[in-house]
């Protein structure tokens, strides 16, 4: 039996409420006497859906575990909803209970349904359909390991929850079902207001989802604020190792402009006088003909991404620089090129 996701439907008397606030206030973790979490202050409002991010062993899963209350912190508190654990509600995790090991991925998903309503059947069809799973008669213990992810967000969500934890829910996913089904859960989670907890190793994928970015290193926040604001923190180091990769080339900083290879290109924020680092990402640099301003380089390799290919040329200056070209473009070790940078705002940093 194939199902739509027509048949996912809202309850008769509307979504069951409004998200729930999260605020954390201080929180920190201790393991084996080393930290894991410090100081991290957040707050979530209603409905909201944030993105945590940053490098392996930042601290993120176990920020998500606090969250949803199946760990403890050693310092500060967590208020859901107003109240404090252990009288604040309990927080849905994807996966945070033992997905059936026998029966049809149907049952499974009615197991966690809220009780009592006359279409949990045909909310739970709507459900499977939503995150990519067509046949409810399928066999649970046939899943590949991808089609359980989709299962485990389907309970989740079958549950109505007013706030959700996603840890890396979708990593075992093909990159292009793994888009689809962010893209079709995003908009399901808006639309019930389900504040949401998105954890995540994947740039894109937090960028693409989110509505505030909390880029996490070494159990500290590094940077917050939306997608837009915490990619142009490209300046910090903790921020262009997870958002990168950033290439630094030497300028001159003249008042609100900066000098690079003869290009004046504008600020993204205050500088003196005098010479800089320039940081720019590999959008923002593009070859040029041999006569245009910018600077004569050496390709040191080339990488064909799909879309783009990426090569990493070696400048007259000595500047490692990472350009994104077109894919049909191949360029072959130890070519000559001619690079610039696009007229966009850049940041810069002192010389060290």
């Amino acid at each position: 039996m194939v199902v739509d996701s027509a048949a996912l439907t809202v309850p008769p008397d509307g979504p069951s409420g409004a998200g729930w606030s999260i605020t954390l206030a201080g929180v920190g973790r201790l393991r084996a006497g080393s930290p894991v979490l410090e100081g991290i202050d957040l707050a979530l409002p209603s409905g909201a859906i944030i993105a945590i991010l940053g490098e392996s062993g930042c601290g993120a899963s176990t920020l998500g575990r606090i969250v949803a209350g199946r760990e403890r912190p050693d310092s500060g508190q967590v208020h859901i909803d107003g109240r404090t654990r252990p009288e604040a509600p309990r927080v849905t995790a994807a996966g945070d209970a033992v997905t059936p090991r026998w029966g049809r991925v149907c049952d499974a998903v009615l197991a966690r349904h809220r009780g009592g309503h006359p279409r949990a059947r045909d909310e739970a069809l709507g459900l499977l359909a939503l995150v990519g799973l067509p046949d409810p008669e399928a066999s649970v213990r046939r899943l590949s390991r991808g089609d359980r992810q989709r299962l485990q967000i389907a309970r989740a969500l079958s549950t109505d929850p007013r706030a959700l934890v996603l840890d890396d829910a979708l990593s075992a996913l093909h990159t292009s079902g793994r888009e689809r089904l962010r893209d079709g859960l995003v908009r399901e989670l808006r639309r019930r207001g389900t504040t949401t907890v998105w954890i995540t190793r994947d740039t894109a994928e937090a960028i693409a989802v989110a509505d505030r970015v909390v880029l996490l290193h070494r159990g500290r926040i590094a940077a917050e604020g939306t997608p837009e604001q915490v990619y142009a923190r490209a300046a910090e180091p903790a921020v262009a190792a997870v958002l990168g990769p950033v290439s630094a080339v030497p300028g001159i900083v003249e008042g609100t402009v900066v000098d690079v290879w003869g290009q004046h290109l504008p600020l993204a924020g205050s500088a003196h006088d005098g010479h800089c680092e320039v940081l720019v990402r590999p959008e923002n640099v593009v070859l040029v003909s041999s006569d245009a301003p910018g600077m004569d380089a050496v390709v040191e390799g080339s990488t064909f991404l799909g879309h783009v290919r990426r090569s990493l040329v070696r400048t007259s200056d000595g500047s490692l620089v990472h350009v994104d070209h077109a894919a049909d473009a191949r360029l072959d070790d130890h070519a000559r090129v001619r690079i610039a940078l696009a007229q966009v705002p850049v940041a810069t940093r002192p010389l060290s």
